[in-house]
Formats: structure tokens, C-alpha cells, sequence
């Protein structure tokens, strides 16, 4: 027996479009073993030139590469030497690098030199599961049936492109495929990437043939053309037995709402597909099952992969093998793991006996009351009826895995639509569109056979599924005090609505159970957004301040829908609303709704019309590219709210923000910063255990438009936000922490919080925009890295902290706070008949 720490080296990053997503991959290992006692942990950040970086804790919870890699200087890079001593000298390596260089099995030749254990495939399987035409050949030489296709290189693309498009269309000739659909559709993918980058469905014309291949082959030197494959669409996870023999998991059906089951729909959780697992037509789990089996044996894969593909009728296509999939805290891995009894901790715990031999206990909690005494009941909330409720079904099972960790008993209850709440077991919880979960509470008979089939799967790998049954529980629905009578401390992630207006906070109160999070005052003036603005304005503390303000109500908008016929009218009202909050454009924004929801820049006639024509018509969405090229999908606000929020603009509409993919990137951040006046800004606030709210470092949100996206806020990979102490000197900094502690003591926030505004760098001035109360808690938000560089915390140590303050504070609902006067108006409401026509607002801000 080996009582040794494990020395275990997480690789992430690499060259590929996809090492963002590897930067969600390695939380949950980071999450399971980082404070383990058992292991002693390196994290190596590889960057695009194959250079390792020891990556310093403080960025492990990052939600983007470029959030941490514009920091690192030449000196930080491993010499290659170096970076082979450090792999030489641990016990296992696992490579979490998708794309290049991990998927192609380059890293892991270097491995194989070095003559250490590694978790997932040889470098051999890797490359041909990595090149998806060899992928098919091997298939096919295995007897299994693959789509039509063909090849087309980028070499004979430069030299003729139109020899080559002539060339595909008789090779691909125009007859019914073998999935009974037109053969006029056909699929263009790269040979070798993932995350369905460079993946399009055209139509079988040149044109649009010549755009999807020329977009494919800016991912991969060598592109797929093949036939639609119009079935049931389905991903697997294959695991190792103890003996190395292959075993498919209950395999996940893909329900998409686009043709393509693509990034966004991939990573942005319930704003994509709905996924059923096991698949719904209970006749085709054992042959998919049987197939992905076979496949990962066709290319020698081992320990694990995943396993994507159609069944077109009673055939089964494989159309790809990851050989390294993707391991967020919700991916299939966890979701189909957990359907057959395995928690996060205790797959990665499996994975590694398979890599190494090394057998760790990593279930156990690593931290927590003392070993003797029974662990502190945590009621986490999550789901709610709002445009938000996806988040906080995000946010909700990443506290509670870390709570879980920390060593609490933590019990996920799901709020429904009517505010009744639901104990569900953690399979259910992972699902990523709240409404899954819905469907599996109340299909009873439905979850009669997934236990069934979780016991039929869970026998293949009785070493991993210990208790098949353990995360399929589903409690009585019950209304809040009867769901939390057995808590000792409830931990609430629902945002928005009554979750985060103060409601569920006086319900808890009233039922006289402790929970995380500021009381029912302070939580209702938050989350109203103007009432915010109005306090903010009148605090009147020093260089802290709130953005000019107007009220629009419903009805306001509905008269400029009727009264405006033409666009001459539409932009004398895109006028008038600017005269109203003395600016050259305006933010339009719900009163209380969050994420994102029903936020629109607005710099013309023609933007306030599409918007309020869309308002008005009770749309759930505005399209992408409605505003023009490239413009991003906007969801609205379910329910439609009444009053929304008229703001002075503090970004330039169209505003190009540096690339930070150049060399020059540094360089090129600091000068537009520098020509900057308004940088968006978002500061976390933590109570410390003496009562004291502090304020950590603040982080500039780079936003690739004029505003944050819901996909910049929450989907792995794709927001980036800097530490505004890269920017600034340190007492500014310090300066800006303390207006915002200021803030949230003013308006007596507890626990934690969110504070988001736009530093006026000419005046020195901080404009508060909005306070979160019960701000996101999923693995990708930046609250976790600026707690890290401030206090040295890393996420399940801050959750832990925040539901043992929430266990011991007294919370009253007295006066919140010494307040001083303003001498500046407050902002001005915009009845309907004044709507467009208002145009004397007072200020609160000099231009």
C-alpha cells in the first residue's frame, strides 16, 4: 500500500479553438483534488506555442485562457527541459487538452518518451480518432456503417477550388441517403477538431458549398464533406472495466432546436438541446450501447472516450470518438456517470485507478465539523419560473458539489414555476434545461424504468456503480416551509424573481431557518434596478455615483409602437430618450430581471424600434443579426415585465475591443484602455467572519459588443474578464474597493454580493449599475477568481464560508445605515404619455 501523496500533474490548454473549453474541463479535478490530503497537485497551462506554464492558483477558476494568459511573461514558460523534468517526476499526468495537441496524441508521444502513467488513450488511437476520416476507414474496415463522404484537402482547395466543388457533386451524387432524406443536404465539418467548430449544414449548391468548406479549412487542413444523416442524434461515454474490457453507459439523445448540435447549444446550458438519457425509445439503447463498444475497440481507445452518432432507422452511425471528452461540471460524463450511481468525486477517483493503479478515497469530505459529528444539513435551492432559472440551476449544483466537498450534507431541492419545491437527486440536477427536470419529477412511470435501466448499465461496472440508485431520488413537492423544516442552514442560488426580491429571504426568516445571503430589505431594494439607482444617487458617497435614469412603463412603449409609421418618427423618439438621460445613446433594460435578459444597446431609430416592436408583440427572443451583421440573439423576459429601465450609455455603440489572440496583445489592451473613458467593471463582496463586508480586486469585463452577452456571462470559454489591477495603480484600486464596501454598507448587504458599474476614468468616479444579492455561483464566474487574488480562497473554501456565515447571522430588518443626502436629482419616470417626448431629466452625472 502506497501511503504517499499522489503526485498528479492536470495539463490543460494547447493550440486548438477548444482550449477554453479544457479550462472548464479541469474544475471539477481541480475541485476534487486540490485540497485533498491524499494528493499533491500542479496545474501546467499550455499555451498555443506548446510552452508549460505552472499555472498560479489564483487563475485555476478562470473562465477563459486569455482572462489569465495576457498576465504571463516569457519567464513564466517552462524550458522544454524543465517541463519534461516536472512530467518525469509525478505519478500521473492527465492530459484534459482538447483538440491539439492532446486529441491528436501529440503531448502524449512526449509522455510516452518520458515514461509516465497518463490517464486516457495511446498517442496512436488518438490520431486516428482525431482524424475523422481515418476514424471512418477503420470503422468501415470493422463492418460498421459510416456516411457517405469525401475529403477535401486545403492544398488542392488553394489550387482550384472550382475543380474541386465540381469534383464533390458527382462524387456525391443527388439521390435519397441512406437516412431517407434529399441528398441535397450535405454536412462540411474539419477533418480534425471538436466542439462542432467549422460545422455547417448546407445545401448541395456550389455557393453554399464553396462558404462552408472555405470556413471548415480555417480549423484543419483538410475538410469533410458527407451526407445529412437525418435520425435520432446520440452521445456515449465508454468506460474501462478493472480488466481493460470496454462498457457503454446509458446513452444520451440529443434533442436539438438547430440543425446543428453546436457550440453554443453544446456549452450555453439551457439555451441548446434537450437531452434525454437514457435515449427515449428504449429499443435502440442496447445497439447503440453495442455499437459504441465496438467502435472504441475498432480505434484501440482506452479508459475512456465518448462516442457520437445517429441511428438512421435500425442502423447505427458513428460519426465521431473523443478520445479526451469534455468534463465540465455538467457534461455527459458526470450526467451519465451519475445516472448509474457515481458522484464527480468518485469518477475521477475510478479514472485514476485505471491510469495509475493508485486507488484514492476521494468521496471523503476534506474538510468540515469534526469527524465524530453528524454534518450540518444544507438545503441548496435552485430552478425557479424566470428568464435566469438556468443559471441557477448551474449555480446551484457547483455550490453544492463543493459543499458536498467541504463537508456538508447537501440536499439539492429544485423550485418549480409555482414555487413548490422538489428534493431531487444529483442525476436530475445536472440536467441542463430546467424543464427536463420538470418533465422527470412528474413522469413517474418514467422514472420507474430509468432505474431499471441504471441498474441493467450499472452491472456492466460494478467497481464504479457501487449504489446505481443513489442520484435518481425524487422527494414529495412540497411548499417552503415544509421543504426546509429538516435544514440547519439553506443555501439559495435562485436568481432573480422571488429568489432574489426578498421574498424566499422573508419566508426563511419566518420559518426561522439561517440561510446564505442578505436579508428581505436589502435583497428587494437590489433587485429592483431602478430603486437601486434612486438609493445610489441619494447616498451621495464620495466618487460613487449612479448613470442618468428614466422610467419607460409598458404602455410607453406600446404608444410608440402605434403612434411611430415611419423611421423619421423612430428616430425623433430615439432622440427624445436621449435627451432624457442627456446622452448620445441609451441602455434599454428590464426593472428587474437579470443575465442578461432584455438588455439592448440602443443607438438609433431603427435599434428602439426593432426592440420595442418586439416588447410590444410579447416575443421570448430577438433574433441574431436583427440589429445587423453579426448582432447577438437577445432573450426577453418571461414574464413580460411592465416598467423598463431607459439608462445613459457609458460605451460606444460598435466599439472594437483589442484581439487578444495577437502577439501584441498586451500592448494593445493597455492602449485602448488607455484611450478608454468608461471601463465596465464587476466587484465581488464578502462578508468576513467578524461582520465586516469587503471588497475584492474588481475585474474589467471584456465584451466582444457594446454590451455583455448571456453567452460572455455564463457559457464556458467565452467571457473574459481582466483584474483591474493590471490596469491601474494599487491605490486606485484600493480607492474603488472601498466606495464599493462603502456601498454595500450603506445598503446593508450581508454574506456576499455582486457589484457591477463602468470606472469613469477622467473623473475618477464609479457608476453603479447594478448589485447582485444572490449573484452567479456557476464554475465559470469571475466572483471565484477575485476572491482568489484578494483573500486566497478558491471556490469550495468561499462557498463554505458563505453558508457558515449564513448559519450564524442575525438578521433584523431596522434602518440600513447611515446615509448622506445627495445634491443631485434623482432619476425622472417616463409615463406613457411622456414616453418619447421627455426631455429635461435632471443629471446625476457631469458629462
Amino acid at each position: 500500500m502506497n501511503d504517499a501523496p499522489l503526485r498528479c500533474c492536470i495539463v490543460f490548454g494547447g493550440s486548438a479553438d477548444e482550449r477554453d473549453i479544457s479550462a472548464g474541463s479541469i474544475k471539477p479535478w481541480i475541485t476534487t483534488l486540490g485540497s485533498h490530503a491524499d494528493v499533491e497537485l500542479t496545474v501546467v497551462f499550455l499555451d498555443r506555442d506548446g510552452r508549460g506554464v505552472i499555472l498560479p492558483e489564483r487563475y485555476h477558476f478562470t473562465n477563459t485562457c486569455d482572462d489569465f494568459e495576457i498576465e504571463l511573461d516569457a519567464d513564466d514558460r517552462l524550458a522544454d527541459a524543465a517541463f519534461d523534468d516536472l512530467l518525469a517526476d509525478v505519478d500521473l499526468v492527465v492530459p484534459i487538452l482538447h483538440g491539439r495537441p492532446g486529441e491528436d496524441g501529440t503531448f502524449q508521444r512526449r509522455l510516452e518518451q518520458l515514461h509516465v502513467d497518463y490517464l486516457f488513450s495511446r498517442p496512436d488511437p488518438l490520431a486516428d480518432s482525431f482524424n475523422k476520416a481515418t476514424t471512418y476507414a477503420l470503422l468501415n474496415r470493422a463492418g460498421m456503417p459510416v456516411p457517405h463522404h469525401e475529403v477535401v484537402s486545403a492544398t488542392a482547395w488553394s489550387a482550384d477550388a472550382d475543380n474541386v466543388l465540381k469534383q464533390l457533386l458527382v462524387a456525391l451524387p443527388l439521390h435519397p441517403s441512406r437516412s431517407g432524406k434529399d441528398a441535397a443536404t450535405l454536412v462540411v465539418k474539419p477533418r480534425g477538431s471538436g466542439s462542432s467548430l467549422g460545422v455547417s449544414l448546407v445545401a448541395r449548391e456550389e455557393q453554399a458549398l464553396r462558404a462552408a468548406l472555405t470556413t471548415a479549412l480555417e480549423y484543419d487542413d483538410h475538410a469533410l464533406v458527407e451526407e445529412f444523416l437525418e435520425g435520432t442524434e446520440f452521445s456515449v461515454l465508454v468506460l474501462d472495466d478493472s480488466r481493460g474490457r470496454p462498457h457503454a453507459l446509458a446513452p444520451t439523445e440529443i434533442e436539438k432546436r438547430t440543425a446543428i448540435y453546436d457550440k453554443r447549444a453544446k456549452y450555453l446550458q439551457g439555451e441548446g438541446a434537450l437531452l434525454h438519457t437514457p435515449l427515449r425509445v428504449a429499443e435502440l439503447r442496447q445497439p447503440v450501447r453495442a455499437a459504441a463498444a465496438e467502435a472504441y475497440t475498432a480505434l484501440g481507445m482506452r479508459h475512456m472516450a465518448r462516442v457520437d452518432g445517429f441511428v438512421v432507422g435500425q442502423r447505427v452511425y458513428v460519426t465521431d470518438i473523443n478520445g479526451i471528452s469534455g468534463m465540465g461540471f455538467s457534461s455527459f460524463v458526470f450526467l451519465q456517470t451519475a445516472m448509474v450511481g457515481a458522484s464527480h468525486a468518485r469518477v475521477i477517483s475510478y479514472l485514476i485507478e485505471l491510469a495509475c493503479g493508485r486507488r484514492l478515497d476521494l468521496d471523503a469530505s476534506s474538510a468540515g465539523d469534526a469527524p465524530d459529528a453528524a454534518p450540518p444539513r444544507l438545503h441548496l435551492l435552485f430552478g425557479g419560473g424566470t428568464s435566469e432559472r438556468h443559471v441557477s440551476r448551474q449555480s446551484g449544483v457547483f455550490a453544492g458539489l463543493c459543499l458536498a466537498a467541504r463537508g456538508f450534507d447537501v440536499r439539492f431541492l429544485f423550485m418549480d414555476a409555482a414555487q413548490r419545491f422538489t428534493e431531487v437527486g444529483l442525476f436530475l440536477a445536472l440536467h441542463h434545461d430546467v424543464d427536463e427536470i420538470v418533465q422527470l419529477i412528474a413522469d413517474r412511470p418514467g422514472r420507474s424504468t430509468l432505474a431499471a435501466e441504471a441498474r441493467r448499465v450499472a452491472a456492466d461496472l460494478p467497481e464504479l456503480c457501487a449504489d446505481p440508485l443513489r442520484h435518481l431520488e425524487v422527494g414529495p413537492t412540497r411548499q417552503l416551509p415544509e421543504a426546509v423544516s429538516e435544514a440547519d442552514v439553506v443555501f439559495s442560488t435562485l436568481h432573480g424573481g422571488v429568489g432574489e426580491d426578498g421574498s424566499v429571504q422573508a419566508a426563511l426568516q419566518l420559518c426561522g431557518v439561517p440561510y446564505n445571503g442578505s436579508g428581505p430589505a436589502a435583497s428587494r431594494l437590489c433587485a429592483d434596478k431602478w430603486a437601486l439607482l434612486e438609493r445610489v444617487t441619494e447616498l451621495g458617497i464620495k466618487g460613487l455615483l449612479a448613470p442618468r435614469h428614466a422610467l419607460l412603463d409598458r404602455a410607453a412603449l406600446v404608444r410608440l409602437v402605434a403612434d411611430n409609421a415611419n423611421g423619421e418618427q423612430w428616430s425623433a423618439s430615439f432622440d427624445g430618450l436621449c435627451r432624457a438621460v442627456d446622452a448620445p445613446a441609451f441602455v434599454i433594460k428590464p426593472r428587474a430581471d437579470g443575465c442578461s435578459t432584455g438588455v439592448k444597446l440602443v443607438g438609433s431609430g431603427r435599434d428602439l424600434e426593432l426592440f420595442s416592436k418586439a416588447v410590444v408583440a410579447l416575443r421570448d427572443h430577438i433574433a441574431a443579426d436583427s440589429f445587423g451583421p453579426g448582432s447577438r440573439e437577445i432573450r426577453l423576459p418571461a414574464p413580460p415585465p411592465h416598467e423598463w429601465i431607459v439608462e445613459q450609455a457609458l460605451v460606444v455603440p460598435d466599439e472594437k475591443r483589442p484581439d487578444l489572440r495577437s502577439d501584441d496583445s498586451r500592448q494593445a489592451l493597455q492602449s485602448w484602455f488607455r484611450a478608454t473613458r468608461y471601463i465596465e467593471l464587476t466587484c465581488g463582496v464578502l462578508e468576513t467572519a467578524d461582520g465586516v463586508l469587503t471588497a475584492t480586486t474588481p475585474s474589467v469585463s471584456m465584451a466582444a459588443d457594446s454590451e455583455l452577452s448571456l453567452e460572455e456571462k455564463f457559457q464556458q470559454g467565452t467571457g473574459t474578464n481582466l483584474l483591474l489591477s493590471s490596469f491601474l495603480p494599487d491605490d486606485v484600486v484600493t480607492s474603488l474597493r472601498e466606495r464599493v464596501a462603502a456601498l454595500a454598507t450603506a445598503i446593508d448587504l450581508s454574506g456576499f454580493a455582486r457589484i457591477d458599474g463602468f470606472y469613469d476614468r477622467r473623473l475618477n468616479e464609479l457608476i453603479v449599475i447594478e448589485v447582485n444579492t444572490l449573484c452567479a455561483m456557476t464554475e465559470a464566474t469571475v466572483f471565484y477568481t477575485q476572491v482568489l487574488d484578494s483573500l486566497g480562497w478558491g471556490p469550495p473554501e468561499t462557498l463554505e464560508h458563505i453558508a457558515r456565515l449564513g448559519m450564524t447571522t442575525q438578521r433584523g430588518e431596522g434602518p440600513v445605515g447611515k446615509r448622506s443626502m445627495a445634491t443631485t436629482a434623482p432619476g425622472r419616470r417616463l409615463p406613457a404619455e411622456h414616453g418619447a417626448d421627455a426631455q429635461s431629466a435632471e443629471g446625476t452625472l457631469d458629462a
